[in-house]
């Protein structure tokens, strides 16, 4: 009985002393960038950051910067936030009296009672300026010791930018008999970014391409730059004769570029005529028929029904090329994405050409590769109830967004290898190019059809071409993921 007593008190203390632990709560602030993350700086720099600070409160808040040190100063350190509000806070650094790596903070504070504490961390290295020799001022670009310094700006994961790092730079050290010390920048990284803008902007030389290659005050944009002229720029910092870029402020689009075109162009044009999305397209024309809709009717509903589909893949592919693109920067995650990738692939492609055999058979029901029967229905069922809606406008906008969706379980088998595919080969600058035209030639086929029912081409017709031809891009769907993961094993 006295045991019980006292196993009762001992629970009882400690569900006190649990609820007394986490009675403080975290204010619900959201920091832009998350944390300050400056790269470098030489020793003695001032260097500033603007933080938005976003209040998810259901009230507001007054919000309190305060410096860790004397050399962290915020100008205006309290502001009220009103709920769901946003306030900004500039920050400054000073590193006269920092060397190294260095691990700063600010401490926010709130006027909630139960609040728990927030840091704002700081994070960089400072390069200590060292005395030169009686002999002569190192040039721009080298330090006292005679070591070339080098600031690459790249994304961590790229093959390319690897490679050069790996082979490249221990062959030019060779060759020039000195050191080259590499700083990386990680272009994902807002404040590295905007230093290489800054750069860039003084130099008066346009960011068309990236990796990119600062030696001395010379600037080098994209690979193939970098490794034509670093070997000369370099010879010029060891002569110490540093030359400026004389290359003009916009280029032509890298080889990469050029090669990433043409996979992501006939992808989306294949995907658009994949039987996934043309059975569902005949369906709609053939329910537009029987409403009795008008043609101008069916070309209204095919240009918003369109564009819906566009914008809805164009978010969705975002969304995912964005994840991928993350994950890319994670070498091992890198490595593993990419054979992954081409294993999928040559499954897809093996699976292609069995229902390629498949519908020469008759059988073109017992493809694999082909929407579930659910999802199906769930298509048939929204395109019927949006082909009667009196309001054209909005039931196009989404049948168009329900029907991206719905099939999205199907034709993501071409978008996700051509969206992991770009996102490894294409320079970021350019990735939402391809992006858009993945997607112009996906909607490409739904504009030919509705135009051609706009003068009068019947969806039997349609239909009977379609089941003609079906084999045929079930073949050309089979060329396009051996090409692709090609493509993945070499770009």
């Amino acid at each position: 009985m006295q045991f019980r007593r006292f196993l009762a008190a001992a629970m009882l203390s400690f569900c006190l002393g649990t609820s007394a632990m986490f009675a403080a709560t975290t204010p619900r602030l959201v920091m832009t960038p998350p944390e300050w993350r400056f790269g470098w700086v030489r020793q003695g720099e001032k260097i500033s950051l603007a933080v938005t600070v976003t209040n998810d409160e259901a009230r507001p808040l007054s919000v309190t910067f305060v410096p860790t040190c004397d050399c962290l100063t915020v100008d205006k350190g309290t502001q009220q936030v009103a709920a769901a509000g946003q306030a900004t806070f500039m920050l400054h650094y000073d590193s006269k009296d920092d060397t190294g790596n260095i691990r700063r903070g600010f401490i926010i504070t709130t006027d909630r009672a139960d609040a728990k504490q927030i840091s704002y961390m700081i994070y960089g290295t400072v390069r200590q300026e060292r005395a030169l020799p009686a002999t002569g001022a190192a040039a721009p670009g080298t330090d006292a010791a005679g070591r070339l310094i080098v600031s690459y700006f790249y994304t961590p994961g790229c093959r390319s930018c690897e490679e050069f790092l790996s082979t490249e730079i221990p062959r030019l050290s060779r060759t020039l008999g000195r050191d080259i010390v590499v700083e990386k920048k990680d272009l994902l990284d807002p404040v590295v970014f905007e230093q290489l803008n800054a750069a860039a902007a003084a130099r008066g030389r346009a960011l068309t391409e990236v990796p990119v290659l600062l030696a001395g005050d010379t600037l080098l944009v994209g690979d193939k730059e970098i490794r034509a002229r670093l070997p000369e720029v370099l010879a010029a910092l060891v002569a110490g004769e540093p030359r400026a870029a004389a290359v003009p402020a916009t280029g032509p689009v890298g080889l990469s570029d050029k090669l990433a075109i043409l996979p992501v162009f006939f992808a989306g044009l294949i995907d658009g005529i994949n039987p996934c999305a043309f059975t569902t397209l005949i369906f709609l024309l053939a329910s537009l028929a029987l409403a009795g809709r008008g043609r101008r009717e069916v070309l209204l509903i095919g240009a918003i029904f369109s564009a819906a589909v566009f914008l809805t893949y164009f978010l969705i592919g975002l969304g995912f090329f964005t994840a991928l693109r993350v994950a890319n920067g994670v070498p091992v995650v890198s490595l593993i994405l990419r054979w992954v990738l081409v294993a999928v692939l040559v499954v897809f492609a093996g699976l292609s050409v069995y229902d390629y055999t498949r519908i020469r058979a008759g059988h073109p029901t017992e493809m694999l590769l082909q929407l579930p029967s659910a999802f199906k229905k769930r298509i048939h069922s929204s395109i019927r109830g949006g082909v009667r809606t009196a309001a054209l406008a909005g039931s196009s906008v989404v049948m168009g967004f329900l029907v991206s969706i719905f099939e999205f379980a199907c034709t993501g088998q071409v978008y996700l290898p051509t969206l992991a595919y770009f996102a490894r080969s294409a320079h970021r600058l350019s990735a939402l190019l391809l992006l858009a035209l993945y997607n112009l030639c996906f909607i490409l086929p739904l504009l030919v059809v509705f135009a051609g029912s706009y003068f009068g081409v019947s969806s039997a017709r349609i239909t009977t071409v379609f089941q003609k031809h079906m084999g045929k891009v079930k073949l050309a769907l089979a060329v396009l993921f051996v090409g692709l993961a090609v493509f993945t094993l070499v770009g």
